[in-house]
């Protein structure tokens, strides 16, 4: 299958996108001073943006690349809730599946960056603000009623799992279930114990989380082509992909073996949101009916679009199918 066929299925896809939402503020000034109070730079201020930020970045970019997108999540019942729906709403992400708890915070995520005029945007501090009590058994019971009747009109279900409590064992079980029942692809961007997510069509995590469920580092290609097969089945899925960074991304399946994807050497202005990219645009591949290693290949080249932006950044059809086209 041809990227340009490939890439023009993904218009006639439906995600359904479950897990930790954030919104991300960023406040960029012009450093001007030393500080006479510390050792920092005084910015003087210049402008300030908000972005949807972890579980909702996926949205974006399936929407971003023609995909039509809902989101499920728990925020709270406060002006940050608002500006998360009205920016995601704004996009073409459907948030009917946030699940509104007025006994907690929406997560915050706020950046602050100093922008000169010959360099990029550099990240100075970041202020998190969080609420890590576990969800109670309600809003776990009202996610999966939400799942399951969004489920019927998806193609796909992708869990972005940023730690912050949605992806829990009945959440987890129900997407497990309803994919199982209607016939539907599921994929993970996972963070912690990988073995939570068995029976997952794809599950994708880091080197370092792929050493933790090993219990030894790994270093060399060899280590990775002999830990992969390993690892894929402690975890259970069908197919294993571990991102290394500068290294580029390794792949397991049964039915490939294993494959190694060399990274792309591109400018890199801010990683943020480059895990969110992968992810989105290896489950669009996967569903429209390409490999693993198509999938992984595609979705590397546009990690490798997106990290030379500051702050989230979602890929167009044609930025992606220009990325495919250069050869490197």
């Amino acid at each position: 299958m041809q990227y340009r066929e490939l890439v023009s299925k993904f218009r006639d896809l439906t995600v359904v996108v479950v897990g930790d939402v954030c919104l991300d503020r960023y406040v960029l000034g012009r450093p001007t001073r030393l500080s006479r109070e510390a050792p920092i730079a005084v910015l003087e201020w210049m402008r300030e943006y908000a972005l949807p930020g972890a579980a909702s970045n996926p949205a974006l970019n399936l929407v971003s690349l023609g995909a039509q997108a809902s989101v499920v999540g728990v925020t709270g019942a406060d002006p940050a809730a608002s500006e998360l729906s009205e920016l995601l709403r704004a996009r073409g992400a459907r948030t009917d599946g946030l699940v509104a708890d007025a006994a907690r915070r929406t997560t915050e995520k706020t950046r602050i960056l100093a922008e000169g005029l010959l360099v990029l945007p550099q990240q100075m501090a970041r202020i998190d603000r969080t609420d890590p009590s576990p969800l109670t058994a309600e809003r776990a019971a009202e996610l999966c009623t939400t799942i399951q009747h969004l489920a019927p009109h998806a193609d796909a279900l992708l869990l972005s799992d940023y730690q912050g409590g949605v992806a829990n064992a009945e959440v987890i079980e129900c997407l497990r279930e309803v994919a199982l029942e209607r016939g539907i692809r599921a994929t993970v961007d996972s963070q912690g114990d990988l073995t939570r997510f068995a029976g997952f069509d794809c599950v994708r995590c880091n080197r370092h989380e792929a050493e933790m469920v090993m219990g030894h580092e790994l270093k060399t290609e060899d280590d990775f082509r002999r830990a992969l097969p390993h690892l894929r089945e402690r975890v259970g899925c069908t197919g294993l992909v571990v991102t290394r960074d500068v290294d580029g991304v390794s792949l397991y399946s049964m039915e490939e073996g294993y494959q190694h994807i060399p990274a792309m050497r591109v400018p890199v202005a801010d990683g943020v949101g480059a895990g969110d990219t992968f992810i989105s645009v290896l489950t669009l591949v996967l569903t429209a009916g390409g490999s693993l290693q198509t999938a992984a290949h595609v979705a590397n080249r546009a990690a490798a679009l997106v990290v030379q932006h500051v702050g989230n950044a979602c890929p167009s059809p044609d930025e992606l199918l220009r990325m495919l086209d250069t050869n490197e």
